[in-house]
């Protein structure tokens, strides 16, 4: 796992972001689903898939898997465990094969689900009065399956231009044969796609990470966004990792506080970026004069060789007597009658 894609799942497993992402992708805003009402999982999907010449027997191949981060929610006191299972995958690139990989995921997490009960009427023997398919798979008529819900949260400021369901992905256009293909459609979160409207909705930092995420590349939207709407966001330690990870922000937070002012920041990198650029300038300028000055005393310097060649030449003079007709000084004679 990257240092990216690491730092946005310790930023997602948090049950107050985990939570927000859900309430607002499932409920508007609505503060359905409570932090406290999460539970986190084991993110090892692990089934075992039957061998053909198993014959029913419980022996076959593992499949193992691991998602970004699962928790369950238990908001209902009737004596489940839970009565959702919630998964989110952290992308911090599009991923073109998102709905097989969701639905992999989420088909090992429900052939969990029939293998542990089955692993429970196994254990109870329970069988008196079962139906033959019943007893065969393990998995009773009144057994019910707990739902899972994957949600893909993209850390990138890119669109997301691959495929939304596992239809997409498919080289089919027949409307009978696509009618008989299960469809598997991918939820997706992505910073491109918000509004400004939408960034209301929630209810933790979430939003405004990803509205910080979608203006990353655009200077001039990222200060009008700061000059308006995120005038008076604040990132913690958590924030910052995020965003320094997926995007560079190259945010930080003093050791002697808890917080950054996201504006005051971003006008400080902005002050240091021009004082840099001015530096940088004078820096050039002062290089272009002194190599202005060297080539004018290299030119002076092969004129004068050429005068004094000239005189040998011209006069019949030695090179001493030309250099002294021409008034230079002894000590930068000596130079010249070197390079002759």
């Amino acid at each position: 796992m990257g240092y990216a894609d690491g730092t946005a799942k310790e930023y997602t497993r948090q049950n107050d972001i985990f939570a927000d992402a859900f309430n607002f992708y499932l409920y508007g805003g609505a503060q359905t689903i409570k932090p406290e009402q999460l539970r986190e999982l084991d993110t090892a999907e692990l089934s075992i898939l039957p061998d053909a010449e198993s014959r029913g027997k419980r022996n076959g191949r593992s499949m193992q898997r691991y998602r970004d981060v699962l928790k369950s929610v238990s908001a209902m006191e009737d004596g489940r465990a839970a009565y959702l299972l919630l998964g989110i995958e952290n992308q911090s690139a599009v991923h073109y094969a998102a709905p097989v990989k969701n639905l992999l995921y989420d088909a090992l997490q429900y052939a969990g689900q029939v293998e542990r009960r089955a692993k429970v009427h196994r254990e109870e023997r329970d069988y008196q009065g079962r139906k033959e398919g019943e007893f065969l798979s393990g998995f009773y008529l009144d057994d019910k399956l707990v739902p899972v819900i994957t949600l893909i949260i993209q850390f990138s400021p890119e669109p997301w231009d691959g495929p939304r369901s596992l239809r997409d992905m498919m080289d089919a256009e027949d409307p009978a044969l696509l009618a008989l293909v299960p469809d598997y459609p991918v939820h997706l979160l992505s910073p491109y796609e918000l509004t400004e409207d939408e960034n209301e909705k929630f209810h933790t930092s979430l939003g405004d990470v990803l509205t910080f995420i979608k203006y990353s590349k655009d200077k001039e939207k990222m200060l009008n966004w700061l000059e308006g709407a995120g005038a008076d966001v604040q990132f913690g330690r958590r924030e910052v990792d995020v965003l320094n990870g997926c995007v560079n922000a190259k945010l930080s937070v003093k050791q002697d506080k808890e917080a950054v002012n996201v504006c005051e920041a971003i006008r400080q990198m902005i002050e240091e970026a021009t004082e840099d650029a001015v530096r940088e300038v004078k820096a050039e300028a002062e290089n272009a004069v002194r190599e202005a000055k060297a080539e004018a005393e290299n030119a002076l310097k092969e004129n004068t060789i050429s005068s004094i060649r000239n005189l040998m030449a011209n006069l019949h003079l030695t090179a001493e007597q030309a250099v002294s007709a021409l008034g230079i000084p002894e000590a930068d004679g000596k130079v010249f009658l070197k390079n002759l």
